[in-house]
């Protein structure tokens, strides 16, 4: 049975997970729970697992309306999210890897005015055709990443859900003789 913690405690989790952040900690279920149990002797949640899906819970629940977002409506802007981790679905990080590897090939001499150059070169060459290029790979990217999550969620992730409702019944009726 899935565990139910107040909304305080669940704000108390997303605050410690954004205190994280802000010191330039990676946030990850470790890190989030040494952080937890140094500031609350008490807190309720023992296993990893479990609370790792509670986070999992929390986060897709809770859904506070931004301030940019009420204004990006009121002037009908639409606002571009670009995902934090995965730099290859971000077609502006691509655009800056290609500048970057266009400068270390053509950098022979080393010279900050060579690389001045050599970026503005790429920077002039890249017309609409390139740019559609980048889309189009992220895009294919993106897909394959959407494929990925489609398989876990269809293949894995009812297997883990069945192992651990026969653990559970295994445990109960266990209990039960």
């Amino acid at each position: 049975m899935p565990i139910k913690l107040s909304e305080q405690a669940d704000s108390e989790i997303k605050f410690q997970l954004h205190a994280l952040l802000a010191e330039n900690i990676y946030p990850n279920i470790d890190n989030l729970l040494d952080r937890l149990y140094q500031l609350h002797n008490d807190f309720p949640v023992h296993s990893k697992t479990t609370f790792r899906r509670h986070l999992h819970r929390i986060s897709f629940s809770y859904k506070s309306p931004a301030k940019v977002n009420e204004i990006a409506v009121e002037f009908d802007v639409e606002i571009v999210r670009l995902p934090v981790r995965h730099c290859c679905l971000n077609p502006t990080e691509l655009c800056w890897a290609n500048l970057k590897d266009y400068v270390r090939k053509g950098n022979t001499r080393f010279q900050l005015t060579n690389v001045r150059e050599l970026a503005s070169q790429f920077i002039t060459s890249y017309d609409g055709g390139a740019a559609t290029k980048v889309i189009k790979r992220t895009q294919k990217i993106q897909n394959k990443f959407k494929i990925a999550d489609r398989y876990v969620e269809e293949n894995i992730e009812p297997m883990l859900d069945d192992e651990e409702s026969s653990e559970e019944s295994d445990v109960v009726s266990s209990d039960d003789e």
